[in-house]
């Protein structure tokens, strides 16, 4: 059963975890990434166990090295030259350190949109968008309940064919065996879709006024959190727009950190990100207070 910040409205769900990606993809300050990328690792360690960090883990080592590895080579610019490619193309510190601010942006984007699948179930996002986009939310509910259920058929089949496997194979028996992996995996797909089209239209959907039902009900201190988040969305963007606080990377690495004011704007993005675990330790303690008292 989920608890704490899964249960919570889903308006406040969709401002603070909007609120944490908007900061740390177009700011993109290295505090901020950090901050953005330990609490964000931290929650999904907490909510979700090991098991789907370590997966998370595999998919950001995997495109941030990619990225870390790509940028010095495609981008010059910069003017702390470390070394030359056989073209005359300089490798630069500055297009590393940016490389490996993009990499983290990078991975801190997957582990919120790893927190976002585990909050947001598919009521929770037709609720948010039932009003304004009801098709958008319709959409977007049904492509992240079909992508659990591609990667779970597609773990059943690979557990399948390993039970048939032999203990040694060749280079191009391994690729036709993941070529008949990926071709029953689509083709479960399109099929599981065409179904799914199926049972739409036979239980009458698009031919009147669509209706919904959620018992959601927003209170005061939803109502108050928003606010907060809102309020430290707009300090930090007026600190980041006054140059208040300030990381440059191109074409030359240059830093402003003034006093209290950055601090404050740090501490304020910090209980942004953290808000979804302290909300899930003080549920799990009451659990085991009230279950202690019964």
């Amino acid at each position: 059963m989920k608890t704490g910040f899964t249960v919570v409205h889903p308006l406040t769900q969709a401002v603070l975890f909007f609120s944490c990606i908007f900061v740390t993809m177009f700011i993109m300050h290295p505090v901020f990434l950090g901050i953005s990328f330990v609490l964000s690792t931290v929650y999904i360690l907490y909510s979700q166990g090991f098991k789907k960090l370590l997966s998370a883990l595999k998919l950001n080592i995997i495109t941030s090295l990619m990225i870390i590895i790509i940028n010095p080579l495609i981008s010059h610019a910069g003017v702390t030259v470390l070394a030359y490619l056989p073209d005359g193309n300089a490798i630069t510190l500055e297009s590393i350190v940016f490389g490996a601010a993009a990499a983290t942006l990078m991975s801190c984007t997957i582990n919120w949109f790893c927190c976002i699948n585990y909050a947001l179930t598919s009521d929770r996002v037709i609720y948010l968008f039932s009003r304004i986009a009801p098709k958008l939310g319709l959409l977007i509910s049904m492509t992240l309940r079909f992508a659990g259920k591609i990667s779970e058929h597609y773990r059943s089949v690979k557990a399948a064919q390993i039970s048939f496997r032999q203990d040694k194979r060749s280079l191009m028996q391994k690729i036709k065996s993941s070529a008949r992996l990926m071709s029953s995996v689509i083709q479960w797909s399109l099929e599981s879709s065409v179904d799914t089209a199926d049972s739409m239209k036979s239980r009458g959907y698009a031919t009147g006024r669509r209706t919904s039902y959620h018992n959601f009900r927003i209170k005061r201190k939803d109502v108050l959190l928003i606010a907060a988040i809102v309020s430290s969305d707009m300090m930090i963007i007026y600190f980041s727009v006054s140059e208040i606080i300030y990381f440059n990377y191109y074409p030359m690495i240059e830093i402003n950190i003034e006093s209290y004011k950055s601090f404050a704007a740090f501490a304020a993005f910090a209980m942004i990100c953290i808000i979804p675990l302290i909300t899930d330790i003080r549920e799990e303690k009451l659990w085991k207070h009230y279950g202690s008292a019964v």
